[in-house]
């Protein structure tokens, strides 16, 4: 499955298709969404001013030059009319659509374009079973959009979720492994990880930190050597796995439970690339106990290379929402870190039997 939905717009030549699409793409921009098109041309395709030095650097042998300004840039590469997949796969990860344009011949999810109805009936399906939509309807964009939030909602709703628990760090404060800790007969680790198999395809534990031996069999992944912190086990997660979606979660979360992290899923949307709960009244948002979409594991990415680890700064990203808690579940994002938070979780546990 590509981690981007991707919808065709194809039709005879003259049906309409680029002025389609010239309509669609600003409704979908007001909806936040980031879109890529995909645009099969017959002829030569002339992008670059022969005599520039971009120019220059191709016909010279560069297999790839890429041009940019402080606004806008654009790469020139090499190609042997390879395969559609291959050419989908040259987009960047942080997309929510990308509309193929044209490629009739080639079968792709989407709409096919009639110029005029002329009388015919629509059968539901075009050439390859995808969509009619006939342009002298006057609503045929907004059946096109209609059509298009419909993929868009199906294709999230289908991205494979895992689950990363992170188990590193040293527990220096606690003064032993945070992960080994027991409330009601089980280890945290063996409660964290539970609970995270009922929600997610696959359960990962990530980084080095001791563990108890009833989940030695669960694939494990070392932190990345490029990042500190939790950082280093996230990232770890994301390259494993690039196209699911990645709950992560903090081992020394006593009282997580399933209906809190139901409640953090249920705010998952098309356009939404991350949700980091925040507790009302609290200055940050709970970066640990969080879900992460493909799209936005590059942006991550970028945090580390600039040699920070605070994750705070996801939040900038225009595409992360960070909702309230609700108060009922607030509390299962509380984490021990030291040995008297760890007896004050004891007791409040004891209270709660």
């Amino acid at each position: 499955m590509n981690s981007i939905c991707t919808v065709g717009i194809a039709g005879y030549s003259g049906s309409g298709k680029t002025t389609l699409i010239g309509k669609i793409l600003p409704e979908l921009k007001k909806e936040g969404l980031s879109v890529g098109v995909l645009k099969h041309i017959h002829h030569k395709l002339s992008v670059d001013i022969k005599g520039k030095d971009t120019d220059h650097f191709y016909r010279a042998g560069a297999d790839v030059v890429f041009a940019h300004d402080s606004q806008q840039g654009f790469a020139r590469y090499r190609d042997s009319n390879k395969p559609l997949a291959d050419l989908i796969g040259k987009f960047p990860a942080a997309l929510d659509l990308i509309i193929v344009e044209g490629h009739k011949d080639i079968f792709v999810q989407g709409v096919w374009l009639e110029a005029k109805a002329s009388g015919r009936k629509i059968d539901g399906s075009g050439p390859g079973s995808r969509s009619i939509v006939f342009r002298d309807d006057p609503e045929y964009h907004l059946k096109v959009l209609a059509y298009i939030h419909n993929e868009l909602k199906r294709h999230h709703s289908e991205r494979p979720l895992n689950a990363g628990l992170l188990i590193g760090g040293k527990s220096v404060r606690m003064g032993r492994p945070k992960a080994l800790l027991e409330l009601k007969g089980k280890t945290l680790a063996e409660r964290s990880a539970d609970i995270l198999s009922c929600l997610s395809e696959k359960t990962v534990l990530l980084g080095s930190g001791v563990i108890p031996e009833s989940l030695n069999s669960m694939d494990r992944l070392p932190d990345v050597t490029d990042a500190r912190g939790p950082l280093a086990g996230m990232l770890s997660a994301f390259r494993w796995s690039a196209k699911c979606a990645w709950i992560i979660s903090s081992v020394d979360m006593p009282f997580m439970q399933k209906e809190a992290w139901n409640w953090l899923l249920s705010n998952r949307k098309p356009g939404v690339w991350a949700v980091l709960p925040r507790i009302r009244g609290s200055r940050g948002v709970e970066t640990m106990g969080a879900v992460y979409e493909p799209m936005i594991f590059d942006y991550i990415g970028s945090l580390a290379s600039q040699g920070t680890a605070k994750l705070q700064e996801v939040t900038c990203h225009p595409k992360v929402i960070t909702p309230i808690i609700p108060k009922s579940l607030a509390y299962a994002w509380a984490n021990v870190n030291t040995h008297s938070e760890w007896e004050k979780a004891v007791r409040l546990d004891m209270k709660k039997r």
